[in-house]
């Protein structure tokens, strides 16, 4: 009985052909050999999606019974022809045909049903591509483009790609090691022959000797066949460790014998930290874990590790990522037993970093810091260190009017102290400066003041100083409330920074100060050395940055470039390290006349904005802290330094913080502000100097290098001859040894070499001709001189004497190895302190006047040898570094300074030096397109390493690139993690309202003020009075818009809503 059939109703998907109906009746043997041929040529994704396809279509005839219909052939012949048709269409590559036919039932049953909708699948994953061979596919899709390449082409790893990336992260794994036998490869001549098989006789042998020549060729074959046996046998040797073990393992031997190295064990523990990458998944606190347990085996190896400020530390920065509070704040407890400025100062900033009672807190861990330290001379600096750092942590909270009142309170009662109540108690003092203080007479600093000396015998009662806030805010209004309220903040916290009087018309209430705000952090100082210390830190918290500044006591545990430069995140310095443009790009090569010719690469000044070196490494007016070369164009400050200061205010700190009558060294920084934004007034101040130090030679050498810097070449001259050689002071009187060699300096620089070699001789009393007799006994007297400064502990002097000699040997040799050798001799004698890398510079930029300044020919690879090893030394030094990047210049491979930028070398950079790389990123013109990734990557590890992840600096400059790049998710992720870091940066929250309002809803900003407000930030205007009915505005709205909406739409919404599908 057959399947009724319904011929009333045409066929649908069912009548769809079956391509897999069975095997082929043909009996020719030729096209059955032709069927067999193309089945072994055929892949196999072909079989497989003929397959595939006919399974489909299976599955299309098995739903067909549902819709009432049948198979509609039922005689043999016409299934016979079927099945003919389908091996031809096969054949033929036709895989479907068009049914233009609709079915009545989608009619009666509103639509198809689930089996009968045809699925298609792409043939082979949609590899291949229509019109091409299948020999050619696609092997990846990237947003509307394919990449086509051929089928079994092994498409090869980028460096780009995270296999590779993982794969370059690894360690290594494998080495190379030296044979064991040093006379494997004998040396004839200089040269090695190369080993082969075929022995080599005696060039004299005949047939005769063909015998012996054999055994011995087999002999030796032998031999070196059991040497490469034993080679190899030593190459596979499982034992051997990697370079890496091997550290370790000497590391762990030395410890084992000497346990208080400290060096080691912080060998040992970089040495183990450096298998993890810091920007890693969990690196933080894996590598805390592993610091954790190697220096807790430090400290009770032995019990004088427990007194080790650097082990202690150390120990604790690390647990501070994993510990639960109650343990950290014991071990805190125990640490302090030590005592010191270093624990205490970093006690302080763990504090500051938790940020838990906000300023008033900080305020109360200082006064147990201070109380905590004695009264010495090293703990008045220490004190010192400490309050400078309260006051930058208040400023930054947005409190500047009272960390300037600090300032202001300390000056009066170190520099204007009355003579009549030096023999009172400090308490009693203090009483007496709060007498002053609440009589708002002019204080320190400000316009019309006297001081607390002059006020104190007649305590006149006159008439009040009402500081006004002279600033305005800024012209250009913003349409957004939010951002215009942000842009008001931070313009009054970088410019009222006085505080004001109690009759002033403000209504803000922290502008005012009073004196018991500020009195719990006074205290005395009597040592000149701290008293230096407190008027350098109040230039430095003004923002007028001096290089080579630091209060730590040992270069391990100067840490304070964490907070200490927030000096560079004011938008004029940001404009100097970031590029103009961001997105330009130069081209390379240019085609003339159908000839590709590379273009010449266009670099900035390798001297970049910032200035950063060691303690006492340059002088304020020395040619070495100006941009190096004939032309000066900038010295130690400039413009842009001193653009949003207060002049007159400097200017009277200046005047009135001088130590002393004869006070060198201050009044030269005093003329390079003055000469920072004119030359005329810093010449005009200099004479006022000299009228009343007659008789200093340093005032002198700062007069004449401040014609010198203007250009005047024959005034500085004329200084020079008058000073030395008029008044011939005594070859031995200090300093004179400096102006010798600052006119030496200048006469070679100005290309007068014989001029520049008097000079020297008459440094040394030998006026006349200079034969070689007179330059060997001038030789001599250098030497002398020399060892006699070693002798009186004064480096300065005595590197004078060596630039002398140096330049000596280079004037009369004419070649700089025989000065290389001065200098040499004299470096191999200091380890790494402020002297060595003073004569490191000096070396340095000696080659650097020598071969860039004054054409003199010198090989290139003595300058770029002797720079890539001072940046190792010293790699944050900014005068070494645009040494090294001139000696770059114009290199076709520029790996080396690449290798300096970036953050995979592991070691600690401080904050310098990373803001430096951000620079030097963008010192080629048009380069900074390629090198995005690379400053990324480094301000990525600094965010992350210990050294730098708690400075509110790197995380400024990481976020104002992130914008810069135009990358302000990125930037708001960087945001929520920097205010966790540091959470008393009122700079950091006003980020969110300003260059990333955009990326930030309104409630987002409404918690962003609340968090300020809980963490005891100051906010000078409430975010409410200005945003006041906004959210009103935007309910009313929204509820106009659901009025508003057609009573249609409405309908046929809620129709949809409710039809039965």
């Amino acid at each position: 009985m057959s399947a009724p059939s319904f011929p009333s109703f045409p066929p649908s998907f069912s009548s769809f052909p079956d391509l897999d109906a069975g095997p082929s009746k043909q009996s020719e043997p030729t096209k059955k050999r032709d069927r067999e041929k193309r089945r072994k040529h055929d892949s196999s994704s072909k079989n497989r999606d003929r397959v595939r396809h006919g399974k489909e279509e299976r599955g299309k005839e098995r739903h067909s019974p549902r819709r009432g219909g049948d198979f509609p052939f039922n005689d043999d012949e016409q299934r016979k022809k079927l099945d003919d048709t389908q091996k031809l269409n096969v054949e033929t590559h036709r895989f479907f045909y068009s049914d233009r036919k609709g079915d009545s039932m989608n009619i009666q049953y509103g639509g198809l049903h689930a089996g009968d909708v045809p699925k298609y699948r792409l043939i082979d994953g949609g590899r291949n591509v229509l019109g091409l061979a299948r020999s050619y596919i696609i092997l990846r899709r990237a947003g509307k483009g394919v990449e086509i390449g051929l089928n079994n082409h092994r498409k090869l790893s980028k460096l780009t790609d995270s296999a590779s990336r993982a794969l370059l992260s690894q360690p290594a794994s494998r080495r190379l090691l030296p044979s064991l036998d040093t006379k494997k490869y004998d040396e004839i001549d200089g040269f090695i022959r190369i080993p082969s098989r075929r022995g080599r006789g005696d060039v004299n042998e005949t047939y005769r000797f063909i015998t012996t020549g054999n055994d011995n060729i087999s002999d030796s074959s032998s031999s070196s066949g059991s040497d490469d046996g034993a080679s190899s046998d030593d190459d596979s040797d499982p034992t051997t460790l990697t370079f890496h073990q091997e550290t370790l393992k000497s590391l762990e031997q030395e410890l084992d014998m000497n346990p208080r190295l400290a060096d080691k064990w912080f060998s040992l523990m970089n040495q183990t930290l450096s298998t993890i990458p810091l920007t890693s998944k969990n690196a933080t606190k894996a590598r805390s874990e592993i610091t954790v347990s190697i220096l807790a085996r430090a400290l009770a190896a032995d019990p004088q590790n427990l007194t080790n400020k650097r082990l202690r530390l150390a120990y604790l920065k690390a647990g501070e990522e994993i510990w639960h509070e109650s343990k950290l704040r014991s071990e805190w407890e125990d640490v302090l037993k030590v005592g010191g400025a270093d624990i205490y100062l970093e006690w302080l900033e763990w504090k500051i970093r938790k940020g838990n009672k906000g300023v008033d807190g900080v305020v109360e861990s200082a006064v147990r810091s201070l109380s905590s330290l004695g009264n010495d001379e090293d703990a008045e600096v220490g004190k010192v260190r400490v309050f400078w750092r309260v006051a930058t942590a208040i400023k930054n909270a947005g409190y500047p009017e009272r960390a300037t009142a600090m300032f202001q309170a300390q000056a009066e009662l170190t520099f204007n102290r009355p003579p009549d109540i030096m023999e009172k108690s400090v308490q009693a003092q203090l009483n007496d400066v709060e007498d002053f203080w609440d009589s708002e007479c002019p204080r320190f600093m400000e316009e019309g003041s006297k001081g607390w000396a002059t006020w104190y015998p007649s305590r006149s009662q006159e008439h009040p100083l009402t500081v006004s806030e002279t600033t305005q805010s800024p012209s250009m209004p913003d349409l957004d409330p939010y951002r215009q309220w942000a842009n008001q903040e931070s313009f009054a916290d970088r410019n009222r920074y006085l505080p004001t009087r109690s009759d002033s018309d403000t209504l803000d209430p922290y502008s005012t100060v009073l004196f018991a705000d500020i009195r719990p952090m006074l205290f005395n100082i009597l040592s000149i050395q701290a008293k230096d210390a407190f008027r350098m830190a109040w230039l430095s918290f003004l923002g007028l940055h001096i290089p080579g500044f630091t209060l730590s006591t040992t270069q391990e545990t100067d840490w304070d470039d964490r907070w200490n430069m927030d000096f560079t995140t004011s938008p004029n310095y940001l404009d100097c390290i970031f590029p103009s443009d961001t997105t330009r790009t130069t081209l390379v090569s240019d085609s003339v006349a159908g000839v590709v010719v590379g273009r010449e690469r266009e670099y900035h000044s390798p001297f970049g904005p910032l200035r950063y070196w060691g303690h006492n490494v340059c002088h304020p007016l020395d040619l070495a802290s100006a941009e190096p070369g004939k032309a000066v164009r900038r010295g130690l400050w400039t413009t842009h330094d001193v653009a949003n200061m207060d002049q007159g205010i400097i200017r009277r700190l200046f005047a009135t913080l001088r130590i002393r009558q004869d006070d060198p060294d201050w009044d030269a920084l005093a003329l390079a502000f003055e000469m920072a934004i004119n030359f005329k007034s810093a010449l005009k101040l200099s004479k006022a100097f000299l009228s009343t130090n007659r008789d200093s030679l340093l005032h002198w050498d700062a007069h004449a290098q401040l014609e010198r810097l203007r250009g005047r070449l024959d005034e500085a001259r004329n200084i020079y001859q008058t000073v030395l050689i008029a008044s011939k002071p005594a070859k031995t009187q200090v300093d004179a040894c400096r102006l010798w060699w600052n006119w030496a300096e200048m006469e070679w620089l100005a290309g007068s070499d014989q001029q520049a070699l008097m000079v020297i001789l008459s440094a040394l009393g030998m006026a006349g001709p200079s034969t070689g007799v007179t330059i060997l006994r001038a030789r001599q007297s250098l030497s002398d001189a020399v060892q006699n400064a070693r002798k009186s502990t004064r480096w300065r002097e005595r590197e004078s004497w060596i630039k002398l000699r140096a330049l000596l040997e280079l004037l009369t040799a004419q070649e700089p190895t025989e000065a290389l050798a001065v200098f040499d001799e004299h470096l191999a004698e200091e380890g790494e302190n402020s002297f060595h890398e003073s004569l490191t510079t000096a070396l340095l930029l000696m080659l650097y006047y020598h071969g860039t300044i004054l054409k003199r020919p010198m090989p290139p690879a003595i300058l770029r040898e002797r720079s890539g090893h001072a940046i190792e030394a010293y790699p944050s030094n900014s005068i070494i570094i645009g040494v090294f990047l001139e000696g770059e210049k114009g290199q076709g491979v520029w790996g080396k300074v690449r290798n300096i930028l970036g953050g995979n070398d592991g070691k600690a950079k401080d904050v310098a030096r990373r803001i430096e790389e951000v620079w030097i990123a963008g010192w080629q013109k048009g380069g900074w397109s390629g090198e995005v990734e690379r400053t990324r990557n480094g301000l990525a590890t600094a965010v992350e390493h210990e050294r730098t992840r708690a400075s509110s600096v790197i995380w400024r400059f990481y976020i104002e690139f992130e914008i810069r790049m135009r990358k302000l998710q990125q930037a708001k992720k960087l945001l929520f993690r920097a205010i966790g870091e540091c959470p008393l940066s009122k700079e950091l929250y006003l980020l969110a309202f300003g260059p990333l309002r955009s990326v930030f809803q309104i409630h987002e900003l409404n918690s962003f003020a609340d968090t300020m407000a809980e963490r005891g930030i100051r906010l000078r205007q409430g975010l409410d009075e200005v945003v006041e009915g906004m959210d009103i505005v935007e309910e009313e709205e929204k509820e106009d818009e659901e009025d508003s909406e057609d009573e249609i739409e409405h309908n046929a919404r809620e129709l949809r809503r409710l039809m039965p599908y």
